[in-house]
């Protein structure tokens, strides 16, 4: 593996982090190990199961693409991720791969309504599902 590839924890995020009620479609895995790797396109992020090895997500920083999200939390988010200020919540975008996509052309897509929330100062995540996502584009010259 080159350095390029290396998987290694990033300092201000723990790199064991707890999902309560686990991840939708895989609520039985609440224990994850996220890791990083710096690429040309920018920081990859991989959040792999502790119990199931199998259970891998690739996620991004939405920033790197110029997506700012505007998130609202409930009573209930906010006591699952127990953050007292939006700079303790990192946001991620989880990736997944279009096999079967109508151009012929398999791609990475990113799903923008489910973003992945981690609190970095207690290694507490969840995925907030949003109907009608608010996302903002930031474009700079």
């Amino acid at each position: 593996m080159n350095q390029q590839t290396a998987m290694t924890t990033e300092p201000d995020v723990p790199s064991t982090i707890v999902f309560p009620t686990g991840i939708p479609g895989f609520e039985h895995l609440k224990n994850y190990r996220l890791a990083y790797s710096d690429t040309e396109s920018g920081r990859v992020y991989r959040l792999r199961a502790q119990d199931d090895a199998e259970i891998e997500f690739t996620l991004v920083d939405p920033r790197l693409y110029s997506l700012n999200y505007v998130l609202e939390l409930d009573d209930a988010e906010q006591s699952l991720l127990q953050a007292e200020d939006p700079a303790q919540v990192l946001v991620l975008l989880m990736l997944w791969k279009d096999e079967n996509a109508a151009s012929g052309v398999s791609g990475l897509n990113a799903n923008i309504g489910g973003p992945i929330l981690i609190n970095v100062v207690k290694g507490v995540g969840m995925q907030k599902i949003i109907a009608n996502p608010r996302v903002e584009l930031s474009i700079s010259n």
